[in-house]
């Protein structure tokens, strides 16, 4: 009789940390009564498909930061503001900045702002 209380009395403990640990995982979604559900601000957000490159002859520290971090190469936006200016996103590879599989990798997020 004795087992059988210590037995229910530790599935009871069981249940309710389960029960606990899984309430404590949930959030409640706040919303902006000023938004309407599933509609975006089109000036805060770039058109579908469509990314924002970084330049990489005017970018900031923290945009050549998340390149660094990304190719995880701690010292690389001095080596950019070092190299600069570029001509195309190439140089980057030609002036051994990055190596061109590391360039490979990153094409798609960097760019080279035309001259007016």
């Amino acid at each position: 009789m004795m087992n059988h209380f210590r037995f229910l009395s530790l599935s009871t403990i069981v249940a309710s940390l389960i029960a606990m640990s899984s309430c404590a995982n949930t959030t409640t979604p706040t919303t902006d009564p000023n938004t309407n559900p599933g509609t975006s601000n089109p000036a805060l957000s770039p058109a579908p498909g469509t990314t924002i490159k970084i330049d990489i002859n005017d970018a900031s520290d923290s945009d050549l930061k998340k390149l660094a971090i990304k190719l995880n190469i701690p010292d690389l936006p001095e080596k950019i503001k070092k190299n600069r200016p570029y001509k195309d996103i190439n140089e980057l590879a030609v002036k051994q900045v990055i190596s061109p599989q590391q360039l490979d990798f990153v094409k798609n997020d960097i760019t080279v702002a035309q001259p007016n």
